[in-house]
């Protein structure tokens, strides 16, 4: 019998593409909310445990008699209100997933991250798994909740655990609402956005992405994070790229980066009157005139992982959207 995989997240983007990958090689063991149904998974046995990440019973029942776990699941918000919600989902319900499975002899956790858990700078530079945090000034609640995340699964690693950490970057394929219609891809195809961002990121296909994951997970080194990073863009070669796909027509114009930190500023005062209202809000603006910029050298030399062009997955994406 295939061995025993408790997965959260399985509901979400990632976990759209993850969980067939995961119910080759292992048992699935979904956590889901009462009622919620998962059409991605028809046809692929596996157990339901219904309940919450934050309900520590639902955690236990899910990891008991695992052999591994795949924490996927997060909360994502760029709005300052969500901020403390953050914390209890991305840090306090790992750190309590993560101590029930080092309670039930997990044989391996698989915990994923964020780049956005990593750093960032103001210029065009190379990052890898060393880079020191220093995202706590900007008070971005993601960003830190996933940081405090990554420091639970650490913290449960010296009490016994055996974890591995993984950082995706921002990534592009079918399922993705919030790049798809309605948001970005819609908006370059329709000529809607007219300047760029001076900062830049790194974009990647989300099967690509997640064949990292599961190379983490046999091959990675207990207690490591690695960094599953696609290509360097700027934010005016994003666009572009986009635009070459979709048929759209990219902006010739960038922002500049003082401009922008003034926006975020001017628009965060206006958050505290309010409110935040997404998906442009200060949090996104301030991360837009950074570079996350990242090497993913670790995980080819360790898990012979890398990435492919990010086009594949906007252009998957794209066909979705058109109902092709």
């Amino acid at each position: 019998m295939p061995p025993l995989c408790f997965l959260t997240g399985a509901s979400g983007f990632v976990g759209r593409h993850l969980a067939p990958r995961l119910a080759r090689t292992h048992t699935l063991r979904v956590l889901v909310r009462r009622g919620q149904e998962l059409p991605h998974l028809a046809g692929i046995a596996h157990e339901r445990v219904e309940g919450r990440l934050g309900e520590v019973g639902a955690l236990q029942r899910g990891c008991h008699g695992a052999e591994v776990v795949v924490h996927l699941a997060a909360l994502v918000s760029f709005r300052r209100e969500d901020r403390a919600a953050m914390f209890t989902a991305n840090a306090q319900a790992t750190a309590e997933l993560a101590a029930a499975a080092r309670q039930a002899s997990v044989r391996r956790m698989l915990h994923v991250s964020t780049i956005a858990a990593v750093a960032y700078r103001d210029r065009p530079e190379r990052l890898d798994e060393r880079a020191a945090y220093n995202f706590g000034p900007l008070r971005i609640g993601y960003c830190d909740s996933k940081f405090a995340g990554e420091r639970a699964v650490l913290a449960e690693v010296k009490r016994g655990l055996d974890a591995v950490i993984v950082n995706p970057p921002s990534m592009y394929g079918p399922g993705d609402r919030r790049k798809g219609d309605g948001s970005l891809l819609g908006a370059v195809f329709a000529g809607k956005v007219r300047v760029a961002p001076p900062g830049g990121s790194n974009v990647a296909e989300v099967g690509d992405v997640c064949d990292g994951m599961l190379a983490a997970l046999q091959h990675g080194r207990r207690g490591e994070r690695y960094l599953l990073g696609g290509e360097n863009l700027t934010g005016r070669e994003l666009l572009a790229r986009i635009a070459k796909v979709v048929g759209g027509s990219a902006p010739r114009f960038t922002v500049p980066a003082f401009f922008l930190r003034i926006a975020a500023s001017l628009l965060h005062g206006k958050e505290r009157w309010f409110g935040s209202k997404p998906p442009l809000t200060s949090e996104v603006l301030q991360l837009a005139g950074r570079f996350q910029w990242f090497c993913s050298d670790k995980a080819k030399h360790e898990l012979g992982w890398q990435a492919g062009s990010v086009d594949r997955g906007i252009a998957a994406a794209w066909r979705e959207l058109q109902g092709s």
